[in-house]
Formats: C-alpha cells, structure tokens, sequence
C-alpha cells in the first residue's frame, strides 16, 4: 500500500489552482479518474467543482493569490457493515463516501495554526500549538497512573480548551505528534471550505477533520517529517483524537486515509502490523444515507456512552487474560480433569454463576488454542481462535454479565472505587456497570458477519469474472438478498448487546423496511443518534428517498421527543452553560434540517483523502 509519503505533489499558488479550477472539463476527468467511479452526472461533478473553487477562493481573501497552496479533501466514513472492531484489535470493514471536506492550506514562518470556515457555524481561531502542548503536559497527574498520552487525555481531555471546540479535533494530530516526536514543525494557515459531510451524523465529520490537519502537517513540514508507515499514522491519529475526549480506535482515521475509490476496506487491526484489504462491492445494490436528525454528539455528553463501552472492552479483555492464565495454569500442574473449568471458575471468581452447561472448554486442547490466538475481545471468533462455535460460546459465558465499580474494585485489587473511577469511566446510574459478556457476545457476531460478508464480495465478483454466473441472475441476486440479510443482523447486535441504537433510528429503520428495493439496514458509527445506511436496489433507490421523505421528515411529530429533550436541557441549565449553548445549538440545528427538503440520498463510494493534484 502506498503512503502518502511517497506521493509528490507540486507546489502552485492560489492563484494557479483556481486557474486549474476554471477548466471544466480537466477537472470533471480528473475527479472521474481519481476519486470517484465515472460519475456521468455533470451537475453533480459541477458542484463538487465549485465547492472547490469557493475554498480557493475563502483562502485567496487569507493569503493572496501568489501563495503556494495545497488543496485538499477528506471524505466522511461509513460503516455500513461492522462497527467498534477497531477498538478490540478485531478487523472492521468500512467505506468511504463521497460527501467530503475540502481545505486549502498554506504553510507559515511561526507555531500557529491559523484557522477559518466558510461554515459560521465554526469560528475562525488563531491557536498556537506549543501553548496547547504545555497546558496538557503541565497538568498534574495522579501518582497512580502511569504518565503517558492515554492516561493525561483521559484525565484532561482537551486540557484548557472550551468542550466541543470543533478547533480541538484539528489541534490533536499536531499535539500527538509532538508528544512522540521532538521535532520543530510549523504552522499553517488553513481554510475550510463548504462541507458536503453530514454533520454530527455518524459518518466521521470529526475524524475527517482530524485527517485534513494531518496532511497539512505533513505537507508543511515535509522535508523534516517523521518516516511513519500507514499503520503507524492511522494509530497515532486514532490515539490523537483522544485529546477531544472520546477514546476509540484507529478505524475511522484508516479507512479516511486509505480506501480506494469504490471499494469497501477490510481493515486487519488484528494483525501485528495493520493492513487494510479493499473488497468488491455487490452490483446492482445502492447505499442510502439517512440522516435521523437526532445528533450523534460525542463533545455534548455522547462520549460518556462511548467512553464506557471501550471500559467494557478493557475490563472484558482484562478479564479473559485472567481466566485464560488460570486455565493455563490448571493444565501445566495437570489438574484439568473431570468438570475442571467450572470448579476452577467457581473457585477463583466470585462473579462466577453456573448458567451455561461447560462441555467442550474441558478439552485442554481448546485452551491451548484459545492462549495462542487470543488478543482482545476482536479475537472471538472460531476462525481466529481455531476452536469450534460450542467452544466459543462457552468461552463468552465465563465473563460477568456485569461488574459494578466496587466489584471491579474487588476484582482487579484496587485499593478503592474512586481508584477504579478514576481510569474508568463512571455508569450514570447507582446501579449501572461494565456489561462484559454482551460486549464480548456482540463481537463475536459482528467477527462472523464480516468472515461472510467479505467471503460474499470476493464470492460473487470472483463468478461474474469467471462468467459463471451474470449480475442479472437469481445466483447473483442472492448474493444481495443475503447481504441485506446480514446487515439487519448487525443491526439486532447494536441494538441488543451493544445497546447503542435509539428509539430514532429504530423508527427510522422500521419505516426504510416498508420502502421501495429494502435489503437491508444499520446505524451507521458510534450510534446514539445520527444516520443510518439502508441497502436497497439500485433500481429503486431514487424511490426509496423520496419514500423516506414522505413518511419520515415530514412528521414533525416524529421528532418532539428530540425537541423535548433538548428544551428540557436547557431549561435544567443556566444560559451561559456549556450544556445549555450546546443543546440550543442542536435545537436550532434540527428546526433548520427540518425547513431542508432533501436529508438523505444515495452515496458513491470514493476515493480516500487525496490531495487534490489537478
């Protein structure tokens, strides 16, 4: 796979690029030849023209036409297929689509990062990053946690910085780096032009941010840059957005920088050294992206939940390490006999309640699989522990449906619960806790689904080139119908065992399964609110929009829930209150969406983020 340090691009000016811009037809072929797949509507490519002229033009008002100038886009993420994978070394498919964030970018003499948006919605900022480095790096941490980049952001997430500052997700990649390297960088000045990436939906707007302030990094400073290879840039910007204060994986931020246009990535963050695999997608299939218009905001308290489904990852994988040691330990002094791993359970873990009937995990060469291929919860599944589906199953059964903070505290040997508090994040509730097993179950199926999932791409496209088969066949056309079968799978799993899904999306989700060309569909992203991602059949997918149109957004009895929420919030808070400000900005944000005639549409699958070398 190439990475982009091995990609030249020439330096022109401002004025050069809008140039290169005002040439129709040389811009139309090369987005057709790099980014998306022969898109033959040219109003759609006009558009996509002219936001990029709008940009150039922002950063001419900046910087003069004589500026040497990078344009740049990122596109936003879809996981139309399996979700959180990253974040338990388990390997995640996602895509890219063609909504995308383009920024024009200059490279400056001094540390700061000089910043502006066509979008008011985000104010321009000028911030040095060597400041935003100190405040983080002098704050005081516990004596008992390790002094490293995970512990100071989970402790002091964006340090002194206002919460849900959408300039914290561009200073991260700056700040990560810095941490790690020590290196003399410069700044840049940065101008962010209009967006066609749904906003605080699911799809990785966020991410693509933190995409865009890396290559601006990179291809600013250039000539001094640390050799990294693309398993080690998507780690650090995975690791980087944690300074926002969500801590997930590197999936987001790998398919954002590596997926070729109109290809699905299988992203191996089970191997050693990251790789990602681009799959075929099937024929005659269209993906529908639905906005529900409750948003998916992390920075307005949505990281809590977030946040608390990696501790139950943590805690689940802790936990399986313990058990499988013990097994390990049982079997070296060859005392794995008779109905052993339930005595040994009983024994060493107090959590422990015979509700599943153990057969197959008494057979010691199980074990001796299972401590060879486990790695984290991303490992359960018998493709990668080489064991059989009974085996797994039982495996699962042996964690705590839930563990309670005084009873990790226990558990773990923690002196006391603020102790564990205060490396995991707290339940709402007095009597909420870590789920482990429903954590563990759900990877499970979403580690099979994918197995089929890819097994069916590769399947299907392999018969068509070999002319076994047609697309216009009923052999293909199972192909699709399985697919979508599939996909609504996924959906039970997030709704049931990871409990991410909202009452929204389950409406929203009901309502595409009664439309035109329905196969399939799922939240796409950390759920909690956001868009959907519907298959349906490429025939029908205009009538599908049009269907959602109709019956979803335009009820408006459908979303005063949402509306309720948000003025019961602020009325629960003073009006100079972060909590307030935040729940009127997403108020005034669903009365817009709601004057919209258009929220959803069917996506392409584009390139990558690209440096746009005309």
């Amino acid at each position: 796979m190439t990475t982009f340090f091995d990609l030249e691009t020439a330096n022109k000016t401002a004025g050069e690029i809008l140039e290169v811009l005002n040439d129709k037809e040389r811009v139309f072929a090369y987005l057709n030849e790099n980014i998306f797949e022969n898109i033959e509507d040219t109003e759609y490519l006009e558009a996509q023209r002219l936001r990029y002229i709008d940009t150039i033009k922002a950063h001419i008002e900046r910087v003069g036409e004589d500026t040497v100038t990078w344009l740049l886009r990122a596109p936003g993420r879809l996981n139309a297929f399996l979700e959180y994978l990253d974040m338990c070394e388990g390997d995640h498919m996602s895509t890219t689509i063609d909504g995308d964030t383009p920024i024009a970018v200059s490279k400056r003499s001094d540390t700061m990062l000089s910043l502006a948006n066509v979008n008011p919605l985000f104010q321009s900022e000028n911030i040095d990053y060597l400041n935003a480095l100190n405040d983080l790096k002098t704050k005081k941490i516990p004596s008992n946690l390790k002094d490293n980049w995970d512990n100071r952001t989970l402790m002091f997430p964006y340090a002194n910085r206002k919460q849900g500052d959408w300039l914290n997700y561009l200073l991260s990649p700056y700040l990560r780096l810095l941490w790690e390297y020590d290196i003399d960088i410069l700044g840049a000045d940065i101008t962010f032009g209009p967006s066609t990436i749904p906003y605080r939906a699911g799809v990785s707007s966020s991410s693509a941010v933190v995409v865009l302030s890396f290559l601006t990094m990179y291809i600013t400073n250039k000539e001094i840059f640390p050799a990294l290879t693309n398993s080690q840039v998507a780690a650090l910007l995975g690791e980087a957005e944690w300074y926002v204060g969500t801590h997930g994986g590197a999936n987001d931020q790998m398919t954002i920088l590596f997926t070729p246009r109109n290809s699905i990535s299988y992203n191996r963050h089970s191997q050693p050294i990251l790789k990602s695999d681009a799959l075929p997608f099937v024929s005659g299939v269209n993906v529908v992206l639905a906005n529900s218009l409750w948003e998916a905001n992390k920075s307005a308290g949505g990281n809590q939940s977030f946040n608390i489904r990696k501790d139950w990852i943590l805690l689940g994988n802790i936990v399986m390490n313990m058990i499988i040691k013990e097994a390990t330990k049982i079997i070296e002094n060859g005392k794995a006999v008779g109905n052993w791993v339930e005595q040994m359970m009983q024994h060493n873990f107090t959590y422990y309640t015979h509700d599943t009937q153990i057969s197959e995990l008494n057979n010691t060469d199980n074990w001796k699989l299972i401590s060879r291929n486990y790695h984290n919860l991303g490992s359960l599944s018998e493709d990668i522990l080489g064991i059989s589906v009974e085996a797994v199953e039982e495996l699962i059964t042996l964690l705590p449906v839930k563990l309670r903070p005084g009873e990790v505290k226990e558990l773990l040997g923690y002196n006391d619960v603020k102790d564990v508090l205060a490396k995991y994040t707290k339940p709402r509730r007095e009597i909420g806790g870590y789920h482990l097993r429903t954590a563990a179950r759900f990877f499970c199926k979403e580690n099979r689904i994918g197995h089929r999932l890819e097994k069916i791409f590769l399947e299907a496209h392999r018969r068509v080139l070999d002319n076994e088969i047609t697309i216009d066949s009923n052999e293909y056309d199972a192909y699709r119908i399985e697919v979508g079968h599939l996909v609504d799978q996924l959906q039970d799993a997030l709704m049931y065992d990871f409990r991410v899904s909202t009452a929204q999306l389950d409406l929203l989700l009901d309502i595409a399964k009664r439309g035109p060309g329905y196969l399939g569909g799922k939240l796409t992203g950390a759920g909690k609110g956001g868009c959907v991602s519907i298959l349906v059949r490429e025939s029908e997918a205009a009538q599908m929009c049009e269907y959602l149109e109709e019956e979803y957004y335009s009820k408006p009895e459908y979303f005063e829930q949402y509306r309720q929420i948000l003025s019961d919030e602020m009325r629960e808070h003073s009006k100079d209150s972060f909590e307030y400000a935040m729940a009127q900005e997403r108020l005034n944000n669903l009365n817009k969406e709601l004057t919209k005639t258009t929220h959803c549409r069917r996506v392409f699958f584009s390139k990558g983020a690209s440096f746009l070398d005309f």
